[in-house]
């Protein structure tokens, strides 16, 4: 009798484990079924676009890198041509010789106008001892259409409310990317500046609470005759 409980154990841990056996692998196929699925859907999707390969940043790129040393930092990658941004690169021989204008981003494309002759770009865009890192998103109407690029130095203006004064100035340019496009989109572009934390506070503050227009400065910019105006000041006759 013991002998015939000890087989029949066996037969239903058998059956168990046969079970198991049998829900692991329809789990397994079953996911391999989904991703098909979801693969298929993906080529459904584009059927019929048409399709380009373009550059694709894959790790943070420096200022001034030469063209000839970022194969191991961009990949190739086939998009719907719609999504493919004007000046895209296809290869890097298309900017052999010249230099990245401003730090590349992961996930950027590859764009001509991210690149320049060196003797082009401005020096040292390094953030300067005691300073630290801040981006903030502007309009291009508020970013001088667009037409900053790193090394440059603006000013930030700040509007409340009817009053409107130069919040900070001299500011260094680190960085220009407007994501989907190059830096000098009208669209609007994030910028990247190095600022002492008191600018920080004020550039966040207007940017939260406020309007923020960035001018372009050089080293002949009178940043004098500020302060304060309001609409009854501008309207004034």
């Amino acid at each position: 009798m013991d002998r015939a409980l000890h087989e029949n154990r066996e037969i239903f841990v058998n059956k168990q484990l046969l079970a198991i056996g049998a829900a692991v692998l329809l789990a397994v196929l079953g996911f391999a079924a989904l991703f098909a699925y979801a693969k298929g859907a993906d080529d459904r999707a584009f059927e019929g676009t048409e399709r380009t390969t373009v550059l694709r940043v894959t790790q943070e790129v420096a200022t001034k890198t030469p063209a000839s040393e970022l194969s191991a930092a961009v990949e190739a990658v086939e998009l719907p041509k719609a999504a493919v941004v004007p000046g895209a690169v296809t290869d890097l021989s298309e900017v052999e010789g010249l230099v990245t204008r401003g730090v590349l981003v992961p996930g950027d494309q590859l764009t001509a106008a991210k690149f320049a002759q060196a003797d082009d770009v401005k020096g040292d865009t390094a953030v300067p001892k005691g300073m630290q890192e801040l981006s903030f998103l502007v309009e291009g109407q508020r970013i001088v259409g667009g037409a900053l690029v790193p090394g440059d130095t603006i000013g930030v203006l700040a509007s409340y409310s009817g009053s409107t004064a130069m919040a900070v100035d001299g500011v260094l340019v680190l960085g220009v990317d407007a994501g989907v496009g190059d830096g000098q989109s009208a669209a609007g572009a994030t910028v990247t500046v190095a600022v002492k934390t008191a600018d920080a506070t004020k550039i966040v503050n207007a940017m939260e609470f406020g309007k923020v227009w960035v001018t372009k400065q050089n080293d002949d910019t009178d940043t004098g005759g500020g302060g304060v105006i309001t609409a009854d000041e501008v309207l004034d006759r």
